[in-house]
């Protein structure tokens, strides 16, 4: 049986489009871990992250640097926090991350707020974090960009680089219950990623070694409603952004 097969919970997918050859699936955000151990390069890779929230908690219980993907996946599951939110700096502890852009727009209780993690081995890890791609992305590359911009291209350009979405990052709380998220339709995710800034997508996408999914479906509005949205979401990112069939 091959490693793959033994992470309950987990669905690998290849793809055939621009960018990365892997995907993964899951529910709880914690197993992007295991995940980011399957394509684990000679060097640690860059994290571009959308997410709700800024999921930049340190963990409690780190991981051991060099841990194989069985123990990556043991240690997600039962030493991590349930709420989700400690995995990013996890990974960087695992030699799996080096820098992360992290896109989010809410902060859970104990988030890390500097710009740079050091971790157990005096390793630092650079950290950009933007509410949105507004910044980031528009006029890449260009002298007229924002220094969020030439941030991102300088970490972009270090090393090979991993997606990650989280669903939920295509959600915003109802004004009436604020515990009642409403997805968002197509066209918002589609401006939302800012698809056309071509320049932004091609340095993420260049050496872009795995996507990492995470469903979350009590995040979303529920199962029925998570996975409504995730239909339309995965119709933005792998048709739309990648050029893979939808899966």
């Amino acid at each position: 049986m091959n490693v793959e097969a033994k992470l309950a919970g987990i669905t690998c997918l290849s793809l055939h489009g621009r960018g990365p050859k892997r995907a993964f699936l899951f529910e709880p955000h914690r197993l992007a871990l295991p995940c980011w151990g399957l394509v684990r390069v000679e060097q640690p890779a860059v994290l571009v992250t959308f997410d709700r929230h800024f999921d930049l908690v340190p963990p409690a219980l780190p991981p051991a640097d060099g841990l194989d993907v069985l123990s990556l996946d043991a240690h997600a599951r039962h030493a991590l926090d349930p709420r989700n939110v400690d995995h990013v700096l996890a990974a960087m502890e695992a030699g799996l991350v080096s820098h992360a852009i992290v896109v989010a727009r809410s902060q859970p209780l104990g988030a890390f707020t500097e710009d740079t993690y050091v971790d157990r081995r005096g390793r630092r890890h650079e950290l950009l974090r933007v509410p949105n791609l507004t910044t980031v992305a528009l006029d890449f590359g260009r002298a007229s960009a924002h220094p969020h911009a030439a941030h991102a291209q300088r970490l972009l350009a270090s090393g090979p680089t991993l997606l990650d979405f989280d669903v939920d990052c295509f959600t915003t709380p109802c004004d009436a219950d604020p515990l009642v998220p409403l997805p968002w339709p197509k066209d918002v995710i589609r401006d939302f990623l800012h698809l056309g800034e071509r320049a932004f997508w091609d340095a993420v996408l260049l050496r872009c070694v795995g996507l990492t999914v995470a469903l979350e479906p009590l995040h979303c509005g529920g199962v029925v409603a998570g996975h409504r949205l995730f239909a339309d979401a995965a119709h933005v990112v792998f048709e739309e952004l990648l050029g893979a069939s939808v899966p």
